[in-house]
């Protein structure tokens, strides 16, 4: 049975990586690296497919067409996680 996936649209806002898996946010992450998918697969101990797996629904739950832009989106968020938050009493 072969599944069909469809690309984000070009208007729909991406996401927040919040919702990513472990193993979907470790594989961008990697490949942000600047590491290939038979890479990331060897690092992490999986098939190279599934990395590409990984990245597409990652791509695809980011609202994103690209890897690239899905590194992006992470690291915003990372950056953004790691920032100290004020408080206010």
């Amino acid at each position: 049975m072969t599944q069909s996936f469809s690309l984000p649209s070009d208007h729909a806002p991406p996401r927040s990586s919040d919702g990513l898996s472990d193993r979907q946010a470790d594989c961008l992450r990697l490949a942000g690296q600047g590491l290939s998918s038979r890479q990331i697969a060897r690092r992490l101990g999986l098939s190279a497919r599934t990395v590409d797996d990984h990245i597409l629904l990652g791509c695809r739950w980011l609202g994103v067409r690209t890897r690239v832009q899905a590194v992006a989106l992470l690291v915003r968020d990372d950056r953004r996680a790691a920032e100290p938050r004020s408080f206010t009493p």
